[in-house]
């Protein structure tokens, strides 16, 4: 998922169902909504989630671009997490759970 900085509020969605029949009728899909909010020295990207559909998928690559500061701290759900500061700078991508609801970038 690529997901480039912008200051202020950006709101995008992602409608993802089995593609096969009329499960989504009786809430067999998966609506996210992602909102990213980006300020001087963060990036904070929040993940609502509707119906019941379970995707093949585990985790998200997240492909950060445009990042005007130097990554100095990430947090998921406010736990912070583990980085290396200098791979990160090199490849400027994460992998995260898919199932987190907001995911906190703060710069220096």
């Amino acid at each position: 998922m690529d997901v480039y900085y912008k200051a202020g509020k950006e709101k995008s969605v992602v409608y993802e169902d089995a593609q096969d029949g009329y499960d989504y009728k009786k809430g067999r899909y998966s609506f996210l909504s992602f909102q990213t909010t980006g300020k001087e020295k963060e990036l904070i990207i929040q993940v609502h989630k509707e119906g019941k559909y379970d995707t093949n998928y585990s985790k998200y690559k997240i492909n950060l671009i445009g990042l005007p500061f130097k990554v100095k701290k990430i947090e998921i759900d406010n736990e912070k997490v583990l980085f290396d500061k200098k791979t990160f700078e090199n490849s400027n991508y994460l992998i995260v759970d898919k199932e987190f609801t907001e995911l906190h970038i703060i710069g220096e």
